[in-house]
């Protein structure tokens, strides 16, 4: 009975340890979330061109859509409704007040007949891992969400960290996170 008692402890402890969880904090972490309050302040005019809702960012830069690497870091910032004029939207401060990660198939546009690249069965060959973050402002009502992706494996892919979201961003917008 002795003996068994120390055993005992030890199990219960051990029980206790794997149930504590560990808040990551680290920003160039996948696991270090943007949360809910937090903000995402404009400090440039973009403009969202003729029939589009929305512009990509990539290295801090606005690229247009047929010069974005997908397999980088890039974050597509979109408005609610499509126009036949261009729209501009002024610097301010927009609210996170809901955030989705997702993985997604990658769609191509043309098909694929041949390839050297392996796939896990019959799945897909990448995956979009994408945080989207839907905005709200009282002075921009149009202003949707910026959601923040890349292509990636479909097995080891990773979401972006915050530090790669902020070099997608480049001096546009700064996120300021609600637990910080």
């Amino acid at each position: 009975m002795i003996k068994t008692v120390p055993i005992l402890v030890f199990s219960a402890g051990l029980l206790l340890i794997s149930c504590e969880s560990q808040v990551v904090k680290d920003e160039n972490s996948q696991f270090y979330s943007v949360s809910l309050g937090s903000e995402l302040i404009l400090h440039r005019e973009i403009t969202v061109p003729p029939d589009q809702t929305s512009v990509y960012l990539q290295y801090g830069k606005i690229a247009a859509s047929g010069h974005v690497d997908f397999y980088k870091p890039h974050c597509k910032f979109e408005l609610y409704k499509i126009s036949t004029k261009a729209r501009v939207v002024k610097p301010d401060t927009f609210v996170v007040i809901k955030i989705v990660d997702q993985r997604e198939d990658v769609s191509v546009g043309m098909p694929t007949y041949a390839s050297l690249g392996f796939s896990y069965g019959d799945g897909p060959l990448h995956l979009t891992y994408s945080t989207a973050m839907y905005l709200e402002s009282a002075v921009q009502p149009d202003v949707f969400r910026i959601d923040c992706k890349r292509w990636d494996d479909p097995v080891i892919g990773e979401y972006l960290s915050i530090s790669e979201m902020r070099e997608a961003l480049g001096d546009y917008f700064t996120l300021k996170l609600a637990d910080s």
